[in-house]
């Protein structure tokens, strides 16, 4: 039986399909603090990307490839 992703992992997983805002983030996830389990989970060649949408604040999470690496 495999083992349950961990809360970062699930949420990191959905910031590299796309961008979300803060309150996305919120709604998606069960913890209180999202942006901070993403953070603790990132992976070394992983890192978050802050952007814009309209107003508000978005992060997205990309990855290394052998293009960017």
């Amino acid at each position: 039986m495999k083992a349950k992703p961990s809360q970062g992992r699930r949420l990191i997983a959905l910031l590299k399909r796309r961008q979300y805002t803060h309150r996305e983030m919120l709604q998606a996830s069960e913890s209180c603090s999202p942006w901070k389990r993403v953070k603790e989970a990132l992976k070394p060649d992983e890192q978050v990307v802050i952007g814009k949408r309209g107003e508000w604040t978005t992060w997205r999470v990309v990855s290394a490839s052998n293009w960017t690496a």
